[in-house]
């Protein structure tokens, strides 16, 4: 346990190294500073109404929870891919595990300390998005904390299957692959809102079983829900009948069955990736 922990705090010093944490905190103050200023001025302006104001506020902070869902996971991906494919092609992870120290312990650390990176960022920006949305217009989201962690969540899942794919391909092969699928899996969500929407079963069928396939989607599910206050949702679902098939609209949080999934998934690729850093030549 000690060597995982030595491993996850050289991976957090290696990142701050590559100045990863500075473009991080870089990228926190641009989304905090963009939301505010739309914010201030959407819920300070004269073009809408109160009423107006009240239903359009929750979907513009779902948006930005969105883009930030997104930056999660392009960061999740960039350093993921680099974790082992990039360390052997500049030798150092050959010298690592040259030393007593076993190759599951070296790529267990990694992810833990990837991981903590990647926790402590979404925690950092969503109460400092959360603050900056209160200042400016005084909404508060139903539950801001489980929207984060259900971001952070599809961060971990992204994490891990790169982590995988960089132990058999290159770093940039991984990173690209990642977030293509990434992409693809909320594509496909969009697809079964709309299948809902207009009853066509077997879109609805091939959506379900991709949010089984890679849990992304069914966790940004679970951010929205808790961005959206019932009485939103309530009049969206009044005033159109098909707004049930909204992307950026969740009538109901995951299930606990789909959360037990999503545990089961991290913790299975993750074997997966040790197995194959195991047979891996350096």
């Amino acid at each position: 346990m000690s060597a995982v922990l030595a491993i996850a705090s050289l991976t957090v010093r290696e990142a701050v190294r590559r100045r990863l944490v500075a473009a991080f905190a870089l990228i926190s103050v641009v989304l905090a500073g963009a939301s505010g200023w739309g914010f201030y001025r959407l819920s300070h302006g004269t073009a809408f109404t109160s009423g107006e104001t009240d239903l359009a506020l929750p979907q513009a902070v779902v948006l930005f929870m969105f883009m930030l869902s997104f930056v999660v996971a392009l960061s999740a991906s960039a350093i993921a891919s680099l974790a082992v494919s990039g360390e052997i092609d500049s030798g150092v992870l050959q010298a690592v595990v040259a030393r007593p120290v076993r190759r599951g312990d070296v790529l267990l650390g990694k992810w833990l300390g990837m991981a903590g990176l990647l926790a402590a960022y979404t925690a950092i920006v969503s109460g400092l998005e959360a603050g900056v949305v209160y200042w400016a217009s005084g909404f508060v989201a139903p539950d801001p904390a489980a929207s984060a962690a259900f971001v952070f969540g599809e961060g971990v899942v992204l994490l891990t299957l790169v982590l995988l794919l960089s132990t058999r391909l290159s770093a940039l092969a991984a990173g690209v692959i990642g977030v293509a699928l990434f992409g693809m899996a909320w594509l496909a969500g969009v697809a079964g809102s709309l299948a809902t929407a207009f009853n066509i079963r077997a879109m609805h069928t091939v959506s379900e079983i991709s949010q089984y396939v890679l849990p992304t989607d069914g966790l940004w599910h679970g951010a929205m829900y808790y961005l959206e206050p019932t009485s939103f949702v309530a009049q969206q679902l009044a005033q159109s009948p098909v707004a049930g098939g909204d992307p950026f609209l969740a009538l109901a949080p995951p299930s606990w069955q789909y959360l037990a999934w999503a545990g089961i998934w991290i913790l299975l690729v993750l074997v997966l990736g040790l197995a194959s850093f195991q047979r891996r030549e350096l």
